[in-house]
């Protein structure tokens, strides 16, 4: 049997699960995932390997009414991706009923006649799915219909090797022991964000951003990083730092958990929270933080 490799976006509105999806696939952890929505900035790339083949996923941010520069700079990420893959999975929750923004998605796909595929995930949420991807099925066509269930692993395999099938034959775009193609720096970052976002309240994880100032190997069992933490507001620094810092040493604990078991060593990590207003609508600072540029 031949050989299949290809790119897979996942493309969705905000909070329907496809970093939840792309970790599960995965079997490991390359996406941040939060209850809060917009949780995903940038694309990230995971990349599976199957003896079939290899499949390239590429988790967008979710596809939003754009509020600020940074909203339209996620959006147009999502939407870029839709131009630069073989294959689109639009992901759906079929725990809930479709709403404007999950319509809006598929009549854009509808439009690109890009090929594509429909994925209803949160299967695990509701007793029945029967009829729940019918909104969808009447404004676009997919070529595949899945219902799965990130969270609990079901229907994933079936999806994944209908997927590997629908693919052009090529050689592998990554080597065997690629999982991701994310820095380390933005892994790092990313997992800080990620205890922000299920710590704190509504109002700071949209307006959080961080930077890794330094990294530095100290030794074989430690390494240490130095990371800036920036919100938009004086009350949101109060808040990311907590009563006599309980707040910031908290959100440091589970980072540092998180990021020793993935390196397999000790993580010693220094956290500076800063202020900087309104950085989401200022282009030097969004271009700084690696949040790219819109094409027009």
């Amino acid at each position: 049997m031949a050989f299949k490799s290809g790119y897979v976006a996942l493309i969705g509105r905000p909070n329907v699960g496809k970093s939840t999806l792309l970790n599960a696939v995965l079997g490991r952890k390359v996406a941040i995932a939060s209850a809060k929505p917009q949780t995903t900035r940038n694309r990230i790339r995971g990349v599976l390997h199957d003896p079939a083949g290899q499949i390239v996923f590429v988790d967008t941010p979710g596809i939003h009414q754009p509020r600020t520069k940074l909203d339209e700079r996620m959006v147009s990420a999502a939407e870029r991706a839709l131009r630069e893959v073989d294959l689109i999975a639009h992901v759906v929750d079929v725990s809930k009923p479709p709403r404007d923004e999950d319509l809006a998605i598929a009549k854009m796909i509808a439009h690109l006649r890009h090929p594509a595929v429909l994925v209803g995930n949160k299967s695990d949420l509701v007793d029945r799915t029967e009829g729940r991807l019918d909104p969808y099925r009447a404004q676009a066509e997919y070529l595949e219909e899945f219902v799965v269930s990130a969270e609990t692993e079901q229907g994933l395999e079936p999806m994944v090797q209908k997927l590997l099938s629908l693919l052009p034959e090529g050689a592998p775009y990554f080597p065997e022991d690629t999982v991701t193609d994310q820095t380390e720096d933005f892994y790092i970052t990313e997992v800080i964000r990620e205890k922000i976002l299920e710590q704190t309240r509504d109002e700071v994880p949209h307006s959080v951003a961080i930077t890794i100032e330094e990294r530095v190997q100290r030794s074989e069992t430690l390494m240490y990083v130095r990371a800036a933490i920036y919100v938009e507001r004086d009350t949101q620094k109060a808040i990311v730092i907590g009563n006599q810092g309980q707040m910031l040493k908290r959100i440091g604990l589970l980072a540092r958990k998180d990021l020793e078991e993935y390196y397999g060593k000790k993580v010693y990590l220094d956290l500076w929270v800063k202020v900087r207003g309104h950085w989401r609508d200022q282009d030097a600072w969004l271009k700084r933080l690696g949040y790219a540029q819109p094409e027009a």
